[in-house]
């Protein structure tokens, strides 16, 4: 029993499983996830480190290097990228690529087990933390501004946080901006001198008495009781208490020596929001969860707040994530329900009444089975999979056209609806499947794309390929049933295999049919001057369209974002750099609303990627632009020109750069390279000569490179054999000067959800100039009496790198920059400095130069592009040889497929649009689909010539009897993807170029399908009859026959 027998004789499970699949892909798509791009694993762990007043060079050598070394052999590790900056430490570990998350997990317990087994590691040094990176996109950035003393704003700050993160969704919103508590002991050299202490011994015993000492157990008559030794000193007035030494003279305590007061520690970023300090609360939500919804919940908490905060301080929206969420969703949904629309008018032009809804039904059926799959497959509704629902959107009515067209020609040859519902069905079931199996094979190469990129474009052709499955399901497993009780045959019977009367045909298409029937027979009687006329126009258009058509990976124009990052000098005091932020904020808050949209700035901290620079000399404004914005009078481009200008005014400014934003996934920086070696200054050396060439490519603007000016040094050299003679060495020195200038962690104290720093150090008015160095003491350890500096050591002066990176064991600096798209392309920029780096390369032969960025990323899609089209070819290739159980009608089909490039190229002319990646993308995704009807049309042919027709006479009835499904099937994926590729609702230009390669390539393809195809056909039979009539000439009858 086929299935469409099954089908035809099951009408009631038939209609309880479309009922099901309805109601079950309803409940699916009302709870599916709401986001701009879909959640993907990154594949690295982040190790990070706080060692405070430490240079970048001690970092890298105390720290960076052991756990480098230590890390190394573990497996699945493919890179290890060290940056050290001052007091911090931040290690990013990439595993292999495609390595599932669960090993990733493995990797980072690895790591984190071999850095616990580092003995050597600072003892006074913050533990390193180990954390797997997650792609966490904040849904609500929330501002809290506040004219109330920091103290009460702190405390309002931590109790938003518990407040928000009760709430339903929300995985963290922890404050950035927010100063800790602190305990400071700041001692005084003049009194440790008078009673004879150091620094050390006041830390030491203040470490001593921070903790509570389990004594064990005791068992007494009326039970066991434990035995607690209390020592804990937990707040400043119990550590004034705190007894340093005991002598004749009395009892020297804490109190004594030092000024000890609870207060918050030094300022080391601030927040500025609209001209104003600020503490920012970045809301991020849980896995699975709507973004939408969840953002709703965080604005109804934030009004409910402001209209009882008290006050001077309310809660501002900095930026909502949903609504960018919607601006991009909106133009989708309009755009394919523009597409849907215009696929179900064309189906009532073509077909009658009845037919239009059988096969329009399959639509719905198709798209609610797909989204149970995609949510079973943890699928969100994203960019992505609305696209792929796009695409498909033209194409799952195609199957159930040709079946329903099928289906009528047998009603009017005079079967009854259920034989005409199983004959029907039967005929076109394998070239139905093999239709939908080529496109199939096409998108899934797709979705093993390589890279970040490559992961979040791979959700759009798993998501086609969800829906042209459930589409082939409902055309020949339900639809068979839906057709034999709602169809009847005629009363007026031709019997011609035709179905005007049924099908609602108008005149003009039995006239257009007619037509192309006579024109059809023409061009195959003289079908080699016409494929010679094919051949000759494929050139000339190929030729004429690609002229001036250059290559741009990643061509999105609009720029929605935009980062500037600007350093003072090095070591200018963060209320200072505070002061140029200033500057800049007046400037761009001449914007109007219709421009920017929001802005906020971060002083003391910029970030490039994941990598923060932490320096009160720093500072970074993030500028969110109108969604209108570009196409306002001042275009984003234009506004940061002004501000460029703004900033090269500023005089304390002495470097700065602008990173912008733009549509699409990220592929990186256009000008991203990595230069490595043996040592800090050849690179550098490097990098400035690459930084200098690049400077003068035209189109290329913010060159920059992350090597930072370090801060003066003041180099301690000790004597050693000085030092020895009082019982001392480096380590202790270092120790003595660390603990008095930079301060040391006494230890924690635990209250609440804070942990407080006991921290000691001299006061700030004894930690400003060399001479309090020069004028300290030491204590000998031999004698206990305090010994001069200078007797053991010297100061000199010095400079030393703000910023040390290393890529593999490699000294590296990485040059990144931007282009002006109206002047140039990533491509151009990038094959210049590969010449200029390929010099460089052979006059420093132990350098390297790595691109990374848009150029990797460009050329690892374009290997992929080639690999995916080859195996496309060789898959679409097996598909039909099976069909047709032929090694040459394969070929016949795939002929289609260089005019449907050509279709492309010339819709990316006519539309002024570069050959970008997605383009490309279309292209392999293209080759599944324009193959489809030329599968029906040989399969007719096929059909009729088993039937004893003759060559000519089956060449041609076949390409009259599938006129009409060719031209529907090909009109319904076009208007299905039109409103995309056109930005009838507006544009998504990272996905336009793959609209618009599909519709071009498809329409070009099948109009020339229903003339080249026949022609192709009758080259492929001359050709074998050829190779037969030889055969039989050169060897005998007799040996033929045997």
């Amino acid at each position: 029993m086929s299935l469409s027998q099954f089908s035809v004789r099951q009408p009631v499970l038939m209609n309880l499983l479309t009922l099901f699949l309805v109601i079950a892909g309803y409940l699916a798509v009302t709870r599916m996830p709401r986001e701009v791009f879909p959640e993907i694993p990154q594949g690295t762990i982040n190790i990070t480190a706080f060692y405070p007043g430490v240079s970048p060079a001690e970092m890298e050598s105390l720290v960076g290097i052991k756990i480098e070394r230590e890390i190394k052999d573990i497996t699945g590790i493919d890179e290890i990228n060290v940056a050290s900056s001052e007091g911090m430490i931040n290690i990013t570990v990439t595993t292999d690529e495609g390595m599932p998350e669960d090993e990733v997990s493995r990797v980072g317990l690895d790591i984190q087990s071999a850095i616990g087994r580092i003995a050597d590691l600072p003892a006074d040094m913050v533990k390193p933390v180990v954390k797997v990176a997650k792609m966490e996109i904040p849904v609500v950035w929330l501002g809290l501004q506040s004219e109330l003393p920091e103290m009460t704003t702190r405390r309002i700050a931590k109790d938003i946080q518990d407040e928000l993160e009760r709430l339903q969704g929300v995985s963290s919103a922890e404050p950035w901006g927010v100063r800790n508590l602190e305990l400071r002991v700041e001692v005084s050299p003049e009194k440790l001198h008078a009673y004879n202490l150091n620094i050390s011994r006041v830390m030491d015993v203040i470490t001593a008495r921070q903790s509570d000492i389990p004594g064990g157990t005791v068992k007494l008559d009326r039970g066991e009781y434990l035995i607690r030794v209390l020592g804990k000193a937990s707040d400043a007035k119990a550590i004034r208490e705190v007894v340093l030494k005991t002598t004749a003279l009395g009892t020297v305590r804490v109190k004594d020596v030092a000024r000890v007061e609870e207060v918050l520690e030094d300022a080391q970023t601030l927040g500025r929001v609209g001209g104003f300090r600020s503490i920012y609360i970045p809301v991020n939500r849980k896995n699975d969860v709507d973004s939408i919804r969840l953002s709703d919940k965080i604005k109804n908490y934030m009004n409910t707040w402001n209209a009882n905060a008290p006050d001077g301080i309310s809660l501002a929206i900095l930026f909502d994530t949903s609504k960018f969420i919607k601006r991009r969703q909106n133009t989708m949904y309009s755009n394919g329900l523009t597409g849907f629309v215009l696929v179900l008018i064309l189906l009532f032009v073509f077909l009658s009444f009845k037919a239009a809804v059988l096969t329009a039904i399959g639509i719905p059926v198709a798209f609610m089975g797909t989204f149970v799959i995609m949510q079973l497959m943890g699928i969100t509704m994203n960019m992505m999979s609305m696209f792929g629902l796009i695409i498909a959107l033209g194409m799952i009515v195609d199957d159930a056209i040709v079946v329903v067209e099928n289906v009528y020609r047998y009603l009017m040859l005079g079967m009854t609806p259920k034989e005409a519902a199983i004959k029907g069905t039967n005929e076109v079931f394998w070239s139905v499947i093999g239709a939908v199996s080529t496109t199939v094979v096409a998108f899934s190469t797709l979705a093993f794309l390589p890279g970040n990129m490559g992961k979040i474009l791979s959700v759009v052709p798993i998501v086609v390929a969800i829906a042209l499955s459930m589409s082939l399901f409902e055309a020949l497993f339900v639809l068979p049933s839906h057709c034999a009780e709602v169809l009847r045959t005629p009363k007026h019977l031709k019997g011609e295999g035709t179905a005007e009367g049924i099908t609602g045909e108008a005149r003009w298409f039995i006239a257009m049919r007619e037509g192309f029937a006579w024109f059809l027979r023409k061009v195959t009687r003289y079908w080699y001057v016409s494929l010679i006329l094919f051949i000759v126009g494929f050139m000339a258009t190929l030729i004429i369209s690609g002229r001036g058509l250059e290559f741009n990976p990643f061509p999105a124009k609009t720029i929605r974002r935009a980062s500037i990052n600007f350093e003072a000098a090095v070591g200018t005091k963060i209320e200072h750099t505070e002061k140029v932020v200033k500057e800049l904020e007046e400037e761009i808050k001449k914007a109007t609303i219709d421009e920017v949209e929001s802005f906020w700035c971060m002083v003391g901290t910029t970030f490039r990627g994941h990598t923060a620079n932490i320096g009160s000399h720093t500072a970074q404004c993030q500028i969110n632009f109108a969604h209108d914005g570009n196409t306002s009078p001042r275009k984003p481009e234009l506004m940061l020109n002004l501000w460029r200008q703004k900033l090269l005014n500023i005089p304390d400014v002495e470097l700065f750069n602008v990173t912008v934003a733009r549509d699409g996934p990220p592929a990186g920086s256009p000008i991203e390279l990595q230069v490595r070696g043996p040592d800090q200054e050849g690179i550098a050396l490097l990098s400035r000569q690459i930084r200098e060439f690049a400077e003068k490519i035209p189109g290329v603007t913010d060159v920059t490179d992350d090597l930072i000016s370090g801060k003066r040094e003041l180099i301690v050299k000790v004597n050693l054999e000085q030092a020895a003679m009082y019982g001392l060495n480096p380590a202790l020195v270092g120790l003595m000067i660390r603990r008095s200038f930079a301060g040391g962690i006494a230890s924690k104290i635990q209250r609440d959800e804070d942990d407080i720093n006991v921290v000691v150090k001299f006061p700030e008015s004894r930690r400003q100039s060399i001479n309090e160095i020069l004028n300290m003491e030491i204590t000998s350890p031999l004698t206990g009496k305090p010994i001069p500096f200078s007797a053991v050591a010297t100061l000199e002066k010095g400079v030393g790198p703000g910023r040390l990176q290393r890529v593999n064991f490699k000294r590296t600096v990485t040059v990144s920059g931007d282009i002006d798209q109206r002047k140039t392309t990533s491509v151009k920029v990038n094959a210049e400095l590969h010449k200029f780096t390929n010099k460089l390369a052979l006059e420093n032969p132990d350098y390297e130069f790595v691109y990374e960025g848009e150029s990797k990323t460009s050329d690892e899609l374009m290997d992929f592009v080639k690999m995916a089209a080859l195996l496309s070819l060789l898959g679409i290739y097996i598909i039909l040889a099976t069909i047709f159980q032929s090694f040459l009608q394969p070929l016949i089909v795939l002929m289609a497929v260089p005019f449907g490039a050509v279709g492309v190229i010339v819709g990316l002319k006519f539309h002024n649009l570069p050959i970008s990646m997605t383009a490309l993308l279309g292209v392999v995704a293209l080759l599944g689909i324009v193959v489809n009807d030329a599968i029906v049309l040989v399969d007719f042919i096929n059909n009729a010539r088993k039937e004893g027709m003759p060559l000519r006479d089956a060449v041609v009835q076949g390409g009259k009897l599938r006129l009409r499904p060719v031209i529907l099937t090909t009109v319904t994926t076009v208007a299905g993807l039109l409103p995309m590729g056109l930005g009838v609702f507006g544009s998504e230009e990272f996905l336009q170029p793959m609209a618009l390669s599909i519709v071009w390539g498809l329409a070009f393809s099948t109009i020339l399908t229903l003339l080249l195809v026949p022609c192709i056909y009758m080259l492929i039979d001359a050709i074998r009859r050829g190779f037969w009539w030889i055969v039989r000439l050169v060897i005998p009858k007799n040996e033929v026959s045997a």
